[in-house]
């Protein structure tokens, strides 16, 4: 094992996620900008619940969110948990959050990455806090990149594109990878709560500050 092991690390050499270096997965000039650090936020769009995060969002964060979403690499994906367990932590420790529900993906996505990306970190979290996790919301409608939307078009783009079609008593604490606007959250906890189900809390692994 540890032969073939080593004829890999030949083969395909760790390099850094931000800035390709050969070493390890993540420099220690990169790691200045992957600092986990509680970061409470809330958005315009949803005043009402706390958002936690970890990771500010920069050039870095951008690389290995790209790397664990895209390209499914292992290393990034462990840096998104870890980033995501850090904001969880403090977030079930300050709010009455008792399940976890991760934001979907469209399925034609998730298709073509061969996963739910967000469940499959939230799992990974949920585990480590020993915190239920509901895959409660789905899709209703088509909806368009929002890479390049502001937003106000993004909040259009999602309105009342999710759906909650189970009950669970409890309050919710939603996640997703990184939070820019809140629209994603404000449409989520929207249709948790037309199905009678409380939001106390979100939490992301990345947040791009200030919330636009």
């Amino acid at each position: 094992m540890k032969i073939l092991q080593s004829l890999e690390e030949l083969i395909f050499p760790v390099r850094c996620l931000g800035c390709s270096a050969l070493g390890i997965e993540i420099c220690s000039r990169c790691r200045k900008d992957w600092h986990p650090r509680i970061i409470r936020t809330a958005s315009k769009l949803s005043p009402h619940f706390p958002i936690y995060s970890s990771i500010p969002y920069s050039p870095v964060a951008g690389k290995v969110l790209l790397a664990a979403k895209e390209s499914g690499i292992s290393s990034a994906d462990k840096l998104l948990t870890d980033a995501l367990i850090f904001a969880l932590t403090f977030c079930l420790d300050e709010t009455p959050a008792t399940f976890i529900v991760p934001i979907p993906s469209r399925k034609e996505v998730a298709r073509l990455r061969g996963r739910q990306f967000i469940s499959a970190i939230a799992m990974q979290a949920g585990e480590f806090t020993s915190t239920p996790i509901h895959e409660l919301l789905s899709h209703v409608r088509k909806v368009r990149d929002q890479s390049t939307l502001d937003a106000k078009a993004r909040s259009i783009n999602l309105d009342g594109a999710l759906i909650s079609r189970r009950y669970i008593s409890g309050n919710a604490v939603l996640i997703d990878d990184l939070v820019t606007t809140g629209a994603t959250l404000h449409e989520a906890a929207r249709a948790l709560r037309a199905s009678g189900i409380a939001v106390a809390a979100a939490v992301t692994a990345c947040v791009a500050e200030p919330l636009r």
